[in-house]
């Protein structure tokens, strides 16, 4: 069977009724969901001024204890400065005695060396050996005179440096003592040493 034109026409499409419910709860729904994000971000938000606060707050306690961990080194470093004084002080003070002491040893030291120097020099000019004719009271000091001896120790007591002038002579190979006083000049040969002993 052909439809007629007139037939095409009159055919009613279905009407679509709206749900009208649908858009509130659409609406409500979409309110819900913002609220939630609303609600998810202040939870973040207070969260992390949350953990703000309290990185804060460690700082804040690390901050004191670096200061009083600085007063510390202060303190420290004040000690180690006050120590460092004394200790510069007690090397000076050391120093100053010992260079005092130093200086008075020195002087006794100077003195011995003279004191010494006199004894040898005494020694030394009332000590003979070499062949010849020493003047008493020139060459050497007057006094008496011993040898511990030799092999030929000749000596003589002379009245004037002329060794032809004998008062009292010898010839020992032992130990031998002579009085010099009262003599002129004493001449010795044959290596033997004499020392004044009196």
């Amino acid at each position: 069977m052909t439809n007629s034109p007139a037939q095409a026409s009159t055919v009613i499409p279905p009407i679509k009724r709206q749900r009208r419910w649908l858009k509130p709860v659409l609406f409500t729904v979409g309110a819900i969901v913002l609220l939630l994000i609303g609600i998810g971000i202040g939870a973040a938000g207070s969260s992390q001024a949350g953990l703000v606060a309290s990185q804060k707050a460690q700082i804040t306690r690390l901050q004191a204890k670096v200061s009083a961990e600085q007063a510390n080194v202060t303190s420290e470093q004040n000690k180690l400065t006050a120590a460092q004084q004394i200790a510069q002080n007690a090397v000076s003070a050391a120093n100053t005695a010992a260079a005092a002491k130093y200086a008075s040893r020195q002087q006794a030291v100077q003195q011995m060396q003279r004191k010494l120097a006199r004894e040898l020099g005494i020694v030394a000019k009332s000590t003979i050996s070499a062949d010849g004719v020493y003047v008493i009271g020139r060459d050497i000091p007057s006094g008496t005179y011993h040898t511990s001896g030799g092999s030929q120790c000749y000596y003589a007591l002379l009245n004037s440096t002329d060794t032809n002038n004998i008062s009292d002579n010898n010839i020992v190979s032992g130990p031998a003592t002579v009085n010099l006083n009262g003599a002129v000049a004493f001449d010795i040969s044959g290596g033997c040493t004499w020392h004044k002993i009196g």
